[in-house]
């Protein structure tokens, strides 16, 4: 059991911090498998990307004008 909570920790945490924000879109255009501009104006994302997305979303985070992606990387 303590071995499965371990693999759980692992990966990478997407998170924008809504208030700085400004959707600008580049995210999308960087990782468009991870992040979203819906038609309402609104930000979604995907909060645990698969690895082979990882690099993507390092990238978006960098190039996000704003600085509102926080990338966590957790190793278990």
């Amino acid at each position: 059991m303590r071995l499965r909570n371990r693999r759980a920790n692992r990966g990478l945490q997407v998170s924008v911090n809504n208030r700085r924000c400004h959707r600008y879109g580049i995210c999308q255009a960087e990782a468009e498998e991870i992040f979203w501009l819906g038609s309402d104006g609104r930000l979604r994302y995907d909060t645990r990307p698969p690895p082979e997305l990882h690099d993507q979303a390092r990238m978006a985070a960098r190039l996000c004008p704003m600085q509102a992606i926080v990338i966590e990387e957790r190793i278990g």
